[in-house]
C-alpha cells in the first residue's frame, strides 16, 4: 500500500533562486544534495525559480532562448520543477512562491560583481520569509 504524504507530512520544499549567469548550475547542484532523502527516506520537493522584473530582458544573455533551455535542463537532470516568474516586486513574488509551496529553505548565491544590491536584495527576502532558512552560497 502506498502512502500519500500531505505537504505538511512531508519534508518543506527547497527553492533555488537562479539568475540569468550560467554559473546558477552550481546552486542547482547544492540543491540536490540539500533535497537528499532524510532517515525517513522522504524527498524534499526541489523548486528552481527564476523571477524577472518586468520590463527586464528574461535572462542576462544575449541569446535568452539558450539561457533557459539551459536553465530547463539543469532543473530537468536535478529532477526539480523550473518556474519563470515575472513581476514588479521580485522579492514579494519570490515570498509568495515559497509560501504556496511550503518551501522551508530558500537557497541563493553570495552577493559577487554586484555585491552591495544583491546583499540588499537576500537582506530584504529575509525580512519577508523570516521563519525560512537562507543557505547563501
Amino acid at each position: 500500500m502506498t502512502e500519500v504524504l500531505t505537504r505538511a507530512e512531508s519534508a518543506p520544499a527547497i527553492m533555488v533562486c537562479v539568475t540569468g549567469q550560467r554559473s546558477c548550475e552550481r546552486l542547482i547542484l547544492h540543491g540536490v544534495k540539500r533535497s537528499e532523502p532524510g532517515g525517513d527516506g522522504v524527498r524534499p520537493p526541489l523548486y528552481i525559480v527564476h523571477c524577472i522584473q518586468n520590463g527586464q530582458r528574461v535572462m542576462n544573455s544575449p541569446d535568452e532562448a539558450d539561457a533557459i533551455e539551459y536553465l530547463f535542463t539543469c532543473a530537468q537532470y536535478a529532477g526539480a520543477e523550473l518556474t519563470v516568474l515575472r513581476a514588479d516586486n521580485v522579492q514579494q513574488t519570490l515570498a509568495d512562491f515559497a509560501h504556496e509551496h511550503g518551501v522551508g529553505v530558500i537557497i541563493l548565491g553570495a552577493p559577487g560583481e554586484q555585491g552591495e544590491h544583491n546583499g540588499k536584495f537576500a537582506r530584504s527576502l529575509q525580512e519577508l520569509l523570516p521563519e525560512i532558512e537562507f543557505d547563501i552560497r
